[in-house]
């Protein structure tokens, strides 16, 4: 078990090196001590330290490894969430000039807008109930920043404490009639340059996006927070994240709803 003094003084470390914009070489084996719900403190002593001038704010959470084959080889008892800060919601079409990121990739993600705050209750969230909670749902991309040395070598743990590699959340075209589309039936897939790099269905993310995010209304709520009304929310991708060679184009496409695009210096 690990003391508040441990907790600051990583989340100490991880907030200087995302000030400063530089590689992290520590993470490995800087868990070791943790469990996972320690490693949201972390995370969000990371998040307060991100905030406290008020330059920047909590603007909505993702989902992060979604499925046992993405969290279990990483030691994870679940899927996971993170935070996503204001500066980094952009609109489809961003340009985002070289030097933003330190090694960038994509997801193909349905991105949420809140609609009303789900509060804590008695019974847990599901994909019904979270219903109407939703005041939209969008075509989008998360953009990831690989800020590891060597990212094989950070376990869960320590991907919780810097948040799932959040860089970026790209929001696009609103789904129209999203409360009639089976979205676990629908294709969302990522290209570069006009090359497909990876794809999947919706059922991808825990069964599909609804699903996911009334998982993390849930998760949430077990840390005493809440999915807010305003909150914008990246439900969890359809595929692994493709980290991108260079500058370009990329694209995440939803088949028959719309795509999200951001170009890379």
């Amino acid at each position: 078990m690990a003391s508040q003094a441990d907790i600051a003084a990583l989340a100490d470390r991880i907030a200087a090196a995302r000030k400063a914009h530089v590689t992290m070489d520590f993470m490995p084996g800087a868990t070791a001590g943790l469990s996972e719900d320690e490693a949201y403190q972390v995370q969000f002593a990371v998040q307060e330290r991100l905030t406290s001038t008020g330059a920047d704010r909590i603007a909505g959470w993702k989902v992060a490894v979604a499925v046992p084959a993405m969290y279990q080889p990483i030691g994870l008892s679940g899927p996971a969430l993170a935070g996503i800060y204001q500066s980094g919601i952009r609109q489809s079409g961003s340009v985002l000039p070289a030097g933003t990121f330190l090694k960038a990739g994509i997801e193909c993600e349905v991105v949420a807008r809140i609609g009303k705050t789900c509060s804590q209750r008695d019974k847990p969230w599901d994909a019904t109930s979270i219903l109407d909670f939703v005041g939209a749902l969008h075509c989008g991309m998360e953009v990831v920043e690989n800020r590891h040395a060597d990212l094989a070598r950070v376990d869960g743990k320590g991907r919780v404490c810097d948040e799932f590699l959040q860089g970026a959340c790209i929001v696009g075209p609103e789904i129209a009639n999203w409360r009639t589309v089976d979205l676990a039936a629908v294709r969302g897939a990522s290209s570069f340059e006009g090359k497909e790099l990876a794809g999947g269905p919706g059922a991808n993310v825990m069964g599909g996006p609804l699903t996911s995010l009334a998982w993390l209304a849930n998760r949430l709520n077990s840390f005493g927070k809440q999915l807010r009304a305003g909150d914008i929310v990246l439900t969890g991708s359809t595929h692994p994240p493709q980290m991108l060679a260079g500058a370009g184009t990329a694209v995440a496409t939803w088949e028959g709803l719309g795509s999200t695009t951001a170009t890379f210096g």
